[in-house]
């Protein structure tokens, strides 16, 4: 059966000056899943694809908070009220007025923590009813229930000179998209935290760096026009809130220079995955041997425009 298109028309668009709609092309559109709050804006649509794209590479109870299209705070824990502590824990000041995406049903334990601060939007597969009693008084609070949605394999984006189509990537990141490189093998724990790592690098805007322990995320640079500047930005998060631990590094693209990998190994860090393509890359495996560094390039490069 054919499905008609729907448009819809947004409050406005990027900013109140502009006018904007969405013409949904499914039986449902984002709206029907909708079960609390304002009315959903272009904004706020935008940051949910980002979010549902980002948790599709997460089975394990998860915690994504989108802020801006980017996560700011992801971790994986044993339990989703656990994993959301850990997310929201990340980068505290950039979680507010963020978007919390859950891969569990959202429980009156974690309703109550959520109601401390200011979100804009909750996304779960489902909530309790006493989750919902406790989020009710938040009435402008965005409540979305969705069990999944379904991946595009291919992918449209609309420029000046016309609309550009690409196959999606949706190859798994596990421990075969690793490849050791150098002398010094890192344990499984923290190759599982590589992993973790890679996982949100490929859905930060590039350059992307992803500094993590223990399935948290405890420093993210992105944005950046230079991958210095991006670990830079990383490193001093995880300086303000997790000095003193141990921490992996995962990066969108390559290293140019052993300028970067030095500066990781001065501020504790000696597991880092990275692609390869670099001129340097020689010299950044011989730098990371001499320095005791677990060097792994990943199979394809993480680049996210």
């Amino acid at each position: 059966m054919k499905i008609k298109n729907t448009k819809i028309k947004l409050r406005y668009g990027e900013n109140p000056n502009q006018k904007a709609f969405l013409i949904s092309n499914s039986k449902k559109s984002i709206f029907d899943f909708q079960i609390q709050g304002k009315q959903i804006s272009y904004n706020n649509l935008i940051d949910l694809d980002s979010g549902f794209q980002c948790m599709a590479e997460f089975t394990e109870p998860t915690s994504i908070i989108i802020k801006h299209t980017n996560p700011c705070g992801v971790a994986s824990g044993k339990n989703i009220l656990d994993a959301f502590i850990k997310s929201y824990d990340s980068d505290p000041k950039s979680a507010f007025g963020g978007i919390i995406f859950l891969n569990r049903k959202l429980n009156y334990e974690l309703a109550k923590k959520i109601s401390k601060n200011f979100f804009e939007i909750v996304v779960a597969p489902n909530f309790d009813k006493k989750a919902l009693k406790a989020l009710e008084e938040k009435k402008k609070l965005i409540l979305i229930k969705i069990p999944n949605i379904k991946q595009n394999v291919i992918e449209r984006k609309s420029i000046i000179f016309g609309d550009l189509y690409q196959t999606k990537d949706l190859i798994k990141i596990n421990r075969k998209f690793l490849k050791l490189v150098t002398q010094h093998k890192a344990s499984l724990k923290l190759i599982n935290d590589l992993i973790f790592s890679l996982k949100v690098a490929k859905h930060l805007k590039s350059n992307a760096i992803v500094l993590s322990k223990n399935k948290q995320t405890v420093g993210l640079g992105h944005g950046q026009t230079n991958r210095v500047d991006a670990l830079t930005t990383a490193i001093k998060n995880r300086n303000k809130y997790f000095k003193g631990k141990v921490f992996v590094c995962a990066s969108d693209g390559f290293f140019p220079f052993t300028d970067s990998v030095n500066l990781l190994k001065k501020n504790g860090c000696s597991i880092v995955a990275q692609p390869s393509g670099s001129i340097n890359d020689k010299k950044i495996i011989s730098f990371s041997n001499k320095n005791g560094i677990s060097l792994y390039f990943i199979k394809n490069r993480l680049f996210k425009h």
